[in-house]
């Protein structure tokens, strides 16, 4: 009878074990990448932030990103720009241009394009400091 309770105990550590290590899953999924391009120096730049709170840099090192930019990129909605493959006309004098890639599409900006709404002009601005802190 004890080796019986020694194995039925041995069985559910097992079990346990095993739904500790499913519950844990993979890596954290990208949020999105932003591919910066332009006609200055420095302006060349790709980002792509991921959901354990970092950000890549042209797809290499990993740096920690401050709440406050983490929580702007979680909190970006491009769903419509993507959904619709947007690709918005560049006005006269565009000095960045953007390419974004998301789970539900690409869609692409300048930073002059006319009728930018909040959400781009808001990715254009969180681009620039994230560039700017940590990929220079």
């Amino acid at each position: 009878m004890a080796g019986r309770r020694a194995r039925a105990g041995a069985l559910a550590a097992l079990v346990a074990g095993a739904l500790v290590v499913s519950a844990c899953g993979g890596p954290a999924a990208d949020l999105f990448e932003v591919i910066r391009s332009g006609t200055i120096p420095g302006a060349d730049v790709t980002l792509i932030p991921s959901g354990d709170g970092t950000v890549r840099c042209g797809g290499g090192h990993r740096y920690e990103l401050p709440d406050k930019l983490l929580l702007t990129a979680e909190n970006f909605d491009f769903s419509y720009q993507a959904k619709r493959h947007a690709a918005l006309p560049s006005g006269p004098n565009p000095v960045y241009t953007y390419v974004v890639r998301t789970p539900d599409g690409t869609f692409s900006y300048s930073d002059d394009s006319p009728h930018l709404g909040p959400q781009l002009r808001a990715l254009a601005a969180w681009t620039f400091t994230v560039a700017r802190t940590f990929c220079a």
